[in-house]
């Protein structure tokens, strides 16, 4: 089969590979549609420490499994499924705190796993014991539930954030992520939702999106947000965007006893900002991060989905049969567009 292979930063060939074999404990999945994620493009640029080369990538998938282990119980041939694609270690102090994300010893599919930018997938043992491995419903499509690992990031995100009914938010960068953080803001019952966004195409593709705020981020940010809020800020502000100056900034973006969400990373090395310890202090702030999502926040976004209350298709941008899988990185690379969906396994028009 034709499989996506990482074999170093910025080196990721289309090749060969054979397929993965049925184990008693393993299931195997038909890939229908894998999105590109940052940390492919990541990988397809700088490299990725914990990515072990030769590796065939991509993680956020859904496929129909084909294969169901003599040992595997509550799964059977032709079910549609997508994944947790972090496997803990579940003895760790973070993973018996209920903070598997934050496991010092997981696994990923794509990373120390092969991957689904492939015609078949084999989901690891431990995906399928620890619960990781959740059913897709009939009435939701494939592309967009491939989106529910990176809406479960979102999702885990929002929750540490404490975003409440009636809340108004800010999302500052209007990539893949940002664009799907405002549609769960949405979802969430917020009264309003804004976005920031500083280039084109993605200015006129998040205008797509229906009762969302884009503000265009090349003017007084400051300005449009406190006149969007009376005055007084954003409730909650979540930083979709790996760069100092938004991330900086966000704090004066936010109302007196408001939420700063840093979602975005910066680069290893580079990440030190400068802040205002005096608007903290004084206006009572408070400032989080969010990294990744466990299983639970998976079928979280998966019941989304299907309740239609996500707008994937206004997410969904660009599709890209296997073949043309550097188009799609490149389209990410250049923010040409939101969401990148590969179809590993047939023709995409």
């Amino acid at each position: 089969m034709q499989a996506a292979v990482y074999f170093a930063p910025g080196n990721i060939e289309l090749v060969e590979r054979p397929e993965p074999a049925p184990t008693d404990d393993n299931l195997l999945l038909d890939v229908l549609c894998c999105a590109i994620c940052g940390t492919d493009v990541k990988l397809a640029t700088i490299g990725h420490a914990r990515c072990k080369a030769p590796r065939v990538i991509g993680h956020e998938f859904v496929g129909r499994i084909r294969h169901v282990g003599a040992a595997v119980n509550g799964f059977r041939a032709g079910e549609r499924v997508t994944m947790a694609t972090t496997l803990t270690c579940g003895a760790c102090p973070w993973c018996r705190r209920g903070l598997g994300n934050l496991c010092a010893e997981c696994e990923s599919v794509g990373l120390t796993y092969d991957g689904a930018f492939a015609p078949v997938l084999a989901i690891p043992p431990a995906g399928v014991a620890r619960g990781n491995v959740i059913k897709i419903p009939d009435a939701l499509a494939d592309e967009a539930a491939c989106l529910a690992e990176p809406l479960s990031c979102a999702i885990n995100a929002q929750e540490i954030a404490g975003i409440r009914p009636g809340d108004r938010v800010l999302v500052v960068g209007g990539g893949p992520l940002g664009a799907l953080h405002a549609e769960l803001a949405k979802a969430l019952g917020a009264a309003r939702v804004m976005i920031v966004q500083r280039s084109e195409p993605r200015l006129s593709l998040l205008r797509r999106l229906k009762d969302v705020l884009v503000i265009d981020g090349t003017q007084d940010v400051l300005k449009r947000v406190q006149a969007e809020t009376d005055g007084l800020g954003a409730d909650v502000a979540i930083v979709c965007a790996p760069e100092r100056p938004p991330q900086e900034q966000a704090i004066h973006l936010v109302r007196k006893g408001g939420v700063v969400s840093l979602f975005a990373s910066l680069p290893q090395g580079a990440s030190d900002l400068r802040l205002d310890s005096r608007a903290i202090h004084y206006r009572e702030l408070r400032l989080v991060g969010a990294s990744d999502s466990r299983a639970e926040h998976v079928r979280k976004a998966v019941e989304l989905l299907a309740s239609g209350r996500i707008d994937a298709a206004g997410v969904v941008t660009h599709r890209f049969p296997l073949s043309r899988f550097h188009e799609g990185i490149e389209v990410m690379k250049k923010k040409q567009g939101l969401k990148v969906v590969i179809y590993p396994g047939k023709r995409c028009d």
